[in-house]
């Protein structure tokens, strides 16, 4: 499936405004703040039910509103059908002319859908500035970018994750109340083995994705390596002392992380022995920018390559911005990722056409500072 047509009313500082999306690659530019990242970020709620840019909902609402809707029209990707389907996201602050609702809900051509029964009809994979950071970054980032491929692919690790990190928080409040001996340490046992179920099938299915990034052809030899905060009922009862005195969970899920290492090849004049060698290092620690930000790609390509796999399905790439942080080579990879699939590109480079032309051959573009957005077609 491919996106034809996305509409947003009253969503962030769009109040009523619907693109067309003819071409595999459409480039939307204009300046800074006006509102590109917004399309993005509607295109991918309706792909995963969730915001990249932040999980309150409020922020998604237009001010002078109380609700806020995106809606798509998907199409055939070989366009040899004329099915469609008609995805629409309602958003609000939680109360609709006083009386309280729920703060999303999701419709499936006019039909009301559970968020589970809605996310999937199309997969896409968004690639940021701010992902420029994912190697050298926080943990919490790493943790992030495992998640959203698998949320979006396996239903039971949306939920195991959910109901993980609300137990994590009663867990966490149990133990600073056993720390102040407000309550006995008996309190604990259900939410030991609430944390323990759901933090292991976390954990294997983060192993799975990690394990499937070995397959993925790069011209760089780039390894992940999975470090995990393994729980167990063994490591459960080894922490359990250090937990109550701390007053928070110390090992789980929330704890895990990985590294990326590079393979550098020497050169033979290099070596003594005169054979070729190599030598494997950490990439957020000793790999330079250009080293990192071409890792960051291969993740990219990793997580876009599972998605496809699993899903059976060509996902819809969405560069934001991504193009003026990088140099030539590295703008020529991202945007070889573009064949065969249907893409998003946004820019604040008025050449940004000019550049784009170099790369394909054929695109529309978007001019946000037209007054009719259109597009012009190249």
């Amino acid at each position: 499936m491919k996106i034809k047509r996305v509409v947003l009313s009253n969503f962030r500082n769009y109040k009523l405004s619907a693109y067309d999306f003819g071409k595999e690659a459409t480039l939307i530019f204009g300046p800074n703040a006006i509102g590109k990242t917004s399309i993005i970020e509607a295109v991918h709620l309706l792909s995963t039910g969730d915001s990249f840019r932040s999980g309150k909902i409020d922020e998604m609402v237009n001010l002078d509103t109380e609700v806020s809707r995106v809606s798509c029209k998907l199409v055939e990707a070989s366009d040899e059908s004329e099915d469609s389907e008609d995805l629409e996201i309602l958003l609000n602050r939680g109360t609709v002319g006083g009386r309280r609702t729920q703060k999303r809900l999701y419709s499936l051509n006019g039909a009301k859908k559970r968020k589970k029964d809605f996310v999937g009809k199309f997969f896409s994979v968004v690639f940021r500035p701010e992902d420029m950071r994912l190697i050298e970054g926080s943990k919490t980032r790493r943790r992030k970018f495992m998640d959203e491929a698998l949320i979006i692919l396996d239903w039971q690790y949306a939920r195991s994750l959910k109901m993980y990190e609300e137990a994590l928080v009663k867990r966490n409040k149990l133990l600073w109340q056993i720390k102040e001996k407000l309550v006995p340490k008996s309190t604990l046992k259900y939410w030991n083995m609430t944390v323990l179920k759901h933090g292991q099938y976390l954990q294997k299915k983060r192993q799975e994705l990690l394990d499937f990034f070995s397959q993925v052809d790069f011209p760089l030899p780039f390894r992940v390596s999975y470090r995990p905060s393994i729980i167990s009922e063994e490591r459960q009862a080894e922490y359990e002392f250090k937990e109550l005195a701390s007053g928070h969970s110390l090992i789980g899920p929330h704890k895990d992380d990985f590294l990326v290492f590079l393979d550098d090849k020497n050169s033979l004049k290099n070596n003594p022995s005169g054979e070729s060698s190599s030598v494997e290092f950490d990439l957020a620690t000793y790999g330079s920018r250009g080293q990192q930000r071409m890792g960051v790609l291969w993740l990219k390509v990793c997580q876009l390559s599972y998605i496809e796999t699993l899903s059976n399905q060509k996902a819809l790439l969405l560069l934001d911005d991504i193009l003026s942080e990088l140099d030539e080579t590295m703008i020529e990879k991202v945007l070889g990722l573009l064949e065969d699939r249907q893409s998003i590109i946004t820019s604040a480079d008025s050449d940004a056409v000019e550049q784009l032309s170099k790369y394909i051959s054929s695109f529309e573009s978007i001019n946000l500072n037209e007054e009719m957005n259109n597009g012009t077609k190249f």
